[in-house]
């Protein structure tokens, strides 16, 4: 079979030139496209489900929110288990399934049985959502809003900027799926109403909340014909942002006694204010002096990749961005980078990448020293980087990433490379260089020493391959 090949080789090797240029040029046509990474992500196939409930204890979460939940996962296909946690006025139900399952698939089957959940949650307790694509390595960017002393500024504002102006500016990069805000208070309109006079006006809080909602809405009135043109009707009553907003919430008018209008002014205080949190984020720095400087409450955001993405592009197309955003947020507030995990992405391949260098330059003092011929060092040499292109396209097509593993694999097969073209060069050139061969032909020549040195180079690389192979039966978070 050997001989059959190696002649076979020689005898079109016209064809088999045209080949290998024409797989050069498909690996530099899918190498760009190649995912870079710093570490394997080894996140299995997961969705999550979280449902906010505001109020109930941890208790009623579980028997209200997170028990329905687990009940309908536990019938989809390919599920491996079904995980959840319960806090006060949060629950977290995690479908795990099998390796192998598309990640767009199992979020297709959770949504679908996430309508029956919905049906088992009694109405008014919370209202289950699916968490974002993403996986444990999906954090790759995190920036803060800073604003300087003098901009009059403060963290409710920064807050809503962030919320209303920068994350909308972020979510359409291919490859972000989310932004997790945190820091800051969220800004809320709120209505303290006074128990007392609700008692004196015989009102609810629900009455409240109904006389709210009825007038805080648009509606549409069609069309209205005149003449030859047609105009658009519309209603609007939505409440006005900012203080203004304040004084039309104070007067929504809820029932009537006597000829006398109760609005919420009457039985409650209108405010702005923020919504109940736990946290804070603060900045520190260090001025030129050295000395400690205290910058005061930040806003914070962290980038949460999409399964799957390129995490390089993804943060090159972030930064991209950075110029936009600085100029759409107000005079004295700053965005600023305090993570990138582009920077230990390219410092991982570049470790690699010395280390290949290096192992190149070794391979050149080798040869040179032991072949002692320059054509015979770059042939071997020439094999080299031709079999990592077709390897990293290989990758790029399997959707494979590269990464500081399977880069480091690439390295140390390279010794294995070497030592088979090292083998059949020599006999090639060894023959090539014997004085009683100068009347054969050179395909004859090279045809003769491939078949000498064929067969041995072949199971000599399957001996060593042979015992990588147990590596092929892991399965999960060890493959």
């Amino acid at each position: 079979m050997f001989n059959l090949l190696i002649e076979a080789v020689i005898k079109n090797r016209l064809l088999v030139l045209l080949a290998l240029l024409t797989a050069i040029a498909v690996s530099l046509f899918m190498i760009p496209k190649l995912n870079l990474d710093a570490f394997p992500d080894v996140t299995n196939v997961q969705v999550a489900v979280n449902t906010e409930a505001p109020g109930l204890a941890a208790e009623e979460v579980e028997q209200l929110i997170t028990y329905p939940i687990e009940a309908v996962m536990y019938a989809l296909p390919d599920v491996e288990q079904v995980r959840s946690i319960s806090k006060t006025g949060l629950s977290g139900v995690t479908v795990v399934f099998k390796e192998g399952v598309d990640i767009y698939f199992a979020r297709q089957l959770v949504f679908e049985r996430l309508q029956s959940a919905k049906e088992l949650i009694p109405d008014g307790v919370g209202m289950p959502t699916m968490g974002p694509n993403t996986s444990g390595l999906g954090q790759v960017y995190q920036y803060l809003l800073e604003a300087k002393p003098d901009a009059n500024i403060d963290s409710m504002a920064l807050r809503s900027l962030n919320d209303w102006v920068v994350k909308l500016l972020i979510l359409p990069i291919d490859g972000v799926t989310d932004i997790l805000s945190f820091g800051g208070e969220v800004k809320q309109y709120q209505v303290n109403l006074n128990p007392n006079k609700l008692l004196a006006y015989d009102l609810t809080q629900q009455d409240v909340s109904d006389a709210l909602d009825a007038n805080n809405s648009n509606v549409g009135g069609w069309y209205l014909n005149r003449g030859q043109e047609q105009l658009v009707i519309r209603g609007t009553g939505w409440f006005t942002p900012g203080e203004k907003g304040l004084t039309e919430i104070a007067q929504t008018p809820i029932k009537t006694i006597d000829g006398t209008v109760v609005k919420v002014a009457d039985v409650a205080n209108v405010e702005l204010g923020s919504e109940i949190r736990q946290g804070a984020v603060t900045l520190s720095k260090r001025n030129d002096q050295g000395e400690i400087v205290n910058r005061g409450e930040v806003v914070t955001g962290i980038v949460l990749k999409r399964m799957g993405a390129n995490t390089k592009q993804t943060i090159d197309g972030i930064n991209a961005r950075v110029e936009m955003i600085n100029q759409a947020l107000p005079n004295g507030v700053e965005f600023k980078a305090i993570y990138d995990q582009a920077e230990l992405i390219s410092q991982a391949v570049q470790t690699v990448i010395d280390a290949l260098l290096l192992a190149f330059i070794f391979i050149i003092i080798v040869l040179a020293l032991f072949l002692l011929d320059l054509r015979a060092t770059f042939l071997v040499l020439l094999s080299i980087p031709i079999s990592i292109g077709l390897a990293l396209s290989v990758m790029a097509w399997l959707g494979l990433s590269a990464n500081l593993m399977s880069l480091g694999g690439i390295a140390v097969a390279i010794g294995m490379l070497v030592d088979g073209s090292v083998v059949m060069v020599e006999n090639v050139f060894r023959h090539l260089g014997m004085k009683h061969n100068q009347h054969k032909p050179p395909a004859e020549l090279v045809a003769i020493a491939a078949k000498e040195v064929a067969r041995p180079i072949f199971f000599a690389s399957l001996i060593i391959l042979t015992v990588f192979l147990p590596l092929f039966s892991f399965e999960g978070v060890e493959a």
